[in-house]
């Protein structure tokens, strides 16, 4: 939204402050990760279309964060002293304070691998897949291993080796060069912004149709907390090839 209306105003390019950066060829633009690895912020790129990125820019992708600081204090930058956000970056408090603003508290059973009843929970959207903190009752700790939608049901375990799988299914990759690489393929797969890129082979995934292709990702070690409604990230060395949404 942003970017379009930068050019309904006439503006050439949008800047912004991920640690990213492109490279152009005869092939296309490329989309490569931050020089700083720590800072490298490619993950969230990834729905960048080749029409979008020829407008915008990363003047940072290339320096380190330590060099970015020292560059803001040699310019006397207003946002120097502005302390790093370990949260969502526009949310003043926690994520499940946020929430609890906007949305009504939603009750539901918390059930054992066994499915046995073991609590109530006060709304899905507080936790996540792999979440040890907050689960809220004695005798644990307690991982989240599942959460049903239509049953509204929390599915949690003590055993933390159960939030290990080997595959994921995603959907609807988009390619950041707008072409489908020959398949299967060797990549690098990340499965949430933190998560060390891990080997992995991907491949088509059952019945196509034009509205909802399918992709399989097979791991050569098994995975934690693989999350649905997470992004997949695929990466070739330090190139982002694309992604899709884990389902």
């Amino acid at each position: 939204l942003l970017l379009e209306k930068a050019l309904a105003l006439e503006a050439d390019y949008v800047a912004t402050g991920h640690y990213a950066r492109l490279q152009k060829d005869r092939d296309g633009i490329h989309l490569l990760q931050g020089k700083d690895k720590n800072k490298d912020q490619s993950y969230f790129l990834w729905q960048l279309n080749q029409g979008q990125l020829k407008h915008i820019l990363f003047p940072i992708g290339n320096y380190t964060k330590d060099k970015v600081r020292k560059l803001a204090k040699k310019f006397k930058l207003p946002a120097l002293d502005t302390r790093e956000s370990m949260e969502i970056c526009f949310i003043k408090s926690t994520i499940n304070d946020f929430l609890r603003h906007y949305l009504k508290p939603k009750p539901g059973k918390i059930v054992n691998s066994r499915e046995k009843i073991i609590g109530q929970h006060q709304g899905l959207y507080f936790y996540t897949i792999g979440q040890r903190k907050g689960i809220g009752f004695p005798g644990g700790p307690y991982y989240v291993l599942d959460k049903d939608l239509k049953k509204n049901l929390l599915t949690v375990t003590k055993n933390e080796k159960d939030l290990f799988k080997k595959e994921l299914v995603a959907q609807n990759i988009s390619w950041i060069l707008e072409k489908e690489p020959k398949l299967p393929l060797s990549i690098k797969a990340k499965i949430r912004y933190r998560h060390q890129p891990a080997s992995a082979k991907i491949m088509k995934y059952g019945t196509w149709n034009t509205r909802q292709k399918k992709y399989k990702a097979v791991f050569s070690q098994p995975q934690q907390a693989i999350t649905p409604g997470q992004s997949l990230v695929l990466y070739k060395g330090k190139e982002l090839l694309g992604g899709g949404i884990i389902y």
